[in-house]
């Protein structure tokens, strides 16, 4: 089971998230209700111009994008139909997706064929 460490963008403690099996919905941004409320405030009282805020900017991992992806079922789907239909229309003929290339026609061959490129468009 995966996990990950999230800084609050209010206080910057970190607290811990389990990324597998993912919840639906966004993920967890506050580390606390009491700092959720605070920013609420915080932004309010910024909006009327009474105080100035400073927003700490998360990055998330490929990593952590890739595991999302596989424990949706939907989005797997949504993925390779995308890739599928760009391979087709020749939207991937950009050397950088050559190796994109290859993992489709590997997954659209059935086990103990061989390969053969010629039926993705270039």
């Amino acid at each position: 089971m995966g996990s990950e460490d999230r800084a609050c963008p209010r206080c910057g403690r970190l607290s811990y998230e389990t990324t597998s099996p993912r919840r639906p919905g966004r993920p967890k941004r506050w580390c606390s209700a009491r700092c959720r409320r605070a920013a609420s405030e915080e932004r309010r009282a910024a909006d009327s111009g009474a105080i100035a805020i400073r927003y700490v900017e998360t990055e998330v991992s490929i990593e952590a994008h890739v595991e999302a992806v596989l424990h949706s079922p939907t989005a797997c789907r949504r993925v390779l139909r995308e890739l599928g239909e760009r391979a087709t229309h020749g939207q991937l003929s950009d050397a950088r997706w050559g190796s994109v290339l290859t993992e489709l026609q590997r997954l659209r061959q059935p086990a103990g064929r061989p390969r053969d490129r010629s039926s993705w468009a270039r």
